[in-house]
């Protein structure tokens, strides 16, 4: 079942790639890595929540030693199903998720020290802020490079991913009262972004935007499940970021005793 589909980014090598990530049936993480999203025929684009069938080959350590990370065989991939809502009700895609919950990103943080886990689900203690700040408005110049190559020799039609000029940002406690701040790159705040701005005319308006939905997200009745994943760069591997939230009502068996 995918969790996650983060914003596109441009690799060097492999152009414009999404990174995609879900629980298999056994309860098991998985990274999917990687995945040209935008260039797979229509019936083969998935949304969040769906169920999917890929063969998979282990990624090479040199490149991806995260036990998590595999690289799919894309003309395998076929979606089967879909994990629904009913009415706000998330109890089928709870079944799922609740069997992988940690106690808290402390635990994360310990496991990625000693069992090399780059991807997990768990409940903040206790939201500090949203913050929303300015970021860079433009690709660096070889990622430009990357995606004009695409273009000119790949044949690929579609409109050019746009690098969204705001990070986005939860700040939370963790379960042993220690605060982090942590980059969410879920794809649905960057598309809500430029939905947005082309709606309102301001950048500016749009990232307001972007801030009420998540303040809406993490306060309230909701019992906040935040989806965290690092990076394949050894050196990034104990900086994690938000991949996506699942915010279902209040529910006290979701809530871990300390």
């Amino acid at each position: 079942m995918v969790t996650v589909k983060a914003y596109p980014s441009v690799s060097i090598r492999y152009k414009e790639l999404v990174c995609c990530a879900g629980i298999l049936e056994n309860g098991d993480w998985v990274r999917l890595y990687p995945v040209p999203y935008r260039q797979l025929p229509t019936w083969q684009q998935f949304e969040k929540y769906d169920v999917i069938e890929v063969d998979v080959e282990r990624r090479a350590a040199h490149k991806d030693n995260r036990p998590e990370s595999w690289m799919p065989i894309l003309d395998t991939l076929k979606k089967i199903d879909h994990v629904p809502t009913n009415k706000g009700n998330w109890d089928a895609r709870l079944k799922w998720i609740k069997p992988t919950l940690l106690k808290g990103y402390a635990e994360l943080t310990s496991l990625q020290e000693t069992e090399n886990k780059s991807l997990a689900a768990f409940k903040p203690s206790r939201i500090l802020d949203i913050e929303v700040s300015p970021d860079a408005g433009e690709w660096t110049p070889a990622q430009q490079s990357a995606l004009d190559q695409r273009e000119l020799f790949d044949g690929f039609d579609k409109e050019p991913i746009e690098k969204v000029p705001y990070r986005f940002r939860i700040g939370f406690l963790d379960e042993i009262g220690k605060d982090h701040w942590l980059s969410v790159i879920d794809w649905e705040f960057f598309q809500l972004w430029r939905k947005e701005r082309d709606r309102l005319g301001s950048e500016e308006k749009a990232a307001e935007q972007v801030r009420k939905k998540l303040e809406w997200i993490t306060s309230g009745d909701r019992e906040l499940i935040l989806y965290a994943g690092n990076l394949a760069n050894p050196i990034m591997r104990k900086s994690f970021m938000i991949l996506g939230c699942c915010y279902p009502k209040d529910d006290p068996q979701l809530t871990f005793a300390l």
